[in-house]
């Protein structure tokens, strides 16, 4: 075969040049790619209309796609730097969050969310017909199937815990209060009413919301109850985590938990009627509280045990 002087002068000049047309293709590739995952897709969840074989990918039903029925769904579906959307039908979601990993994470300017609008993560269950046994006048005791934390609703709000020491004082209970005692719950009712009167749900699911190893993850606009371990659990390695407008209330042990080295902000959330505390942190954990209400008329309000705990830019030493 001939090679003329042209055909040889071509071939070796455009070796560079197609090494750096590739390189340049090769960069916009990556550019694009990054774009595009950082804009990320947006998946919507309704726990009455929805339905786990859709998409995800509309907020309203359709003939062939629309939201997804439960959280479970929406978070296999979903990946880097996405946005989780719960409509807020008035029924509570009745399950636990769980976010780990690159894969559940977001970018920098570009986080991961999940969108409440006021909906309700909630972590209770209703007693089996007959557990709530009579024990005396208008009390009433039910063995619950945990027993470390727990907390009382009646019809999805939370009942006020009275502190009793001896079996002896359930007496001393005020209508509709309740108290934890030698493994049972011990609840008093109004006049001739029965426990199942008030629609009693207590603590069962562990966690609301676990995070592990996440970073650039936003939580907004939701309410978290009734999990007998904590509201929020950032456990390790989670870092540029904002939590904002989310109202933790009546769990078991903590509304928010923040442990290893894990760095947490919130604003403007609400932490109320907690078990055992309402804002806890441990480890080499960093918190800073912006403009937040944290109660302190029950439970402590904070148990700082990590390294940097903050409320508006003062730091904050509790038990």
């Amino acid at each position: 075969m001939r090679f003329d002087k042209r055909m040889v002068r071509t071939f070796g000049t455009s070796n560079e040049e197609v090494m750096a047309r590739r390189l340049g293709l090769l960069t916009l590739l990556v550019a694009t790619s990054v774009a595009c995952s950082a804009r990320g897709a947006t998946y919507y969840v309704n726990n009455l209309l929805g339905s786990d074989r859709a998409t995800g990918l509309s907020a309203e039903p359709q003939a062939d796609d629309g939201p997804v029925r439960t959280l479970c769904a929406a978070f296999a579906r979903a990946g880097r730097a996405d946005r989780i959307v719960l409509a807020n039908t008035g029924e509570p979601y009745r399950e636990m969050i769980s976010l780990s990993g690159p894969h559940q994470s977001g970018f920098k300017g570009r986080p991961f969310v999940i969108e409440g609008n006021g909906a309700v993560l909630d972590g209770t269950v209703t007693a089996e017909p007959g557990a709530w046994q009579h024990v005396e006048g208008n009390v009433f005791a039910l063995r619950p199937r945990r027993l470390t934390y727990q907390q009382l609703f009646s019809n999805g709000k939370p009942l006020t815990r009275a502190v009793l020491y001896s079996k002896y004082e359930v007496s001393q209970l005020q209508p509709t209060e309740w108290a934890l005692l030698d493994g049972r719950m011990f609840f008093r009712t109004e006049g001739t009413k029965i426990p199942e009167n008030y629609g009693l749900r207590h603590t069962l699911l562990q966690t609301g919301v676990t995070l592990y190893d996440v970073r650039h993850v936003r939580i907004e606009n939701l309410v978290i109850q009734g999990f007998q371990q904590d509201g929020i659990n950032a456990h390790e390695l989670v870092r540029d985590c904002q939590l904002v407008d989310v109202d933790c209330r009546a769990n078991g042990r903590a509304g928010l938990s923040v442990g290893g080295v894990s760095r947490v902000e919130a604003v403007q959330c609400n932490f109320y009627d907690n078990g055992r505390v309402q804002v806890r942190t441990e480890g080499l954990a960093e918190l800073k509280l912006i403009d937040c209400d944290v109660d302190t008329s029950g439970a402590p309000a904070f148990e700082s045990g990590g390294r940097s705990l903050t409320a508006n830019g003062k730091a904050v030493l509790g038990p």
